[in-house]
């Protein structure tokens, strides 16, 4: 039995058209096309299959467009700050702890983190990692550890610094 069938959708300002023909020995041309809204073709293919082969290649092309379309909807990768993977150095170093202890301990820890990583340009994650290195209490603005905190971020992790 010959038959034809043709289905269509749009998305992302482009319309697919597939196009299913049908041969009186069950062979079948499967044509995809795509125009943008000028009517270019931005896309084309032709798929033929003997008879019988409609179902085992369905679930082949369904398992590879499904697999295809997970990259296309994944979540772009965030943009980078400007010292994003850079190693600190020591005069970074002395400028955020300086930095750090310039604030009262009134001030919300998070908003001076926020603000000292737009100025380092680093992420927020990545100054609240390093403020224990330079000895300074992360979850208080302008503190320095106190021996008891020390011990609980790891005290082996902790570089003396000179207070002079």
């Amino acid at each position: 039995m010959a038959f034809t069938l043709e289905y269509t959708s749009t998305a992302r300002n482009i319309t697919y058209t597939l196009t299913v023909n049908a041969d009186t020995e069950g062979a079948l041309a499967i044509d995809l096309t795509g125009e943008d809204e000028s009517g270019t073709r931005v896309a084309e293919g032709t798929l033929t299959l003997p008879p019988g082969g409609a179902t085992e290649s369905a679930r082949l092309l369904h398992q590879s467009l499904t697999a295809i379309a997970g990259f296309e909807t994944r979540r772009p990768r965030r943009s980078t700050v400007g010292n994003a993977n850079q190693r600190w150095t020591p005069d970074e170093d002395t400028a955020l702890r300086e930095a750090w202890l310039s604030h009262p301990p009134t001030d919300s820890a998070t908003e001076v983190i926020r603000s000292l990583a737009t100025t380092h340009q680093r992420s927020p994650a990545a100054i609240r990692a390093r403020l224990p290195r330079l000895t300074c209490d992360p979850d208080v603005s302008g503190r320095l550890l106190t021996e008891t905190t020390a011990t609980l971020v790891g005290r082996d992790a902790i570089p003396a610094v000179d207070d002079t």
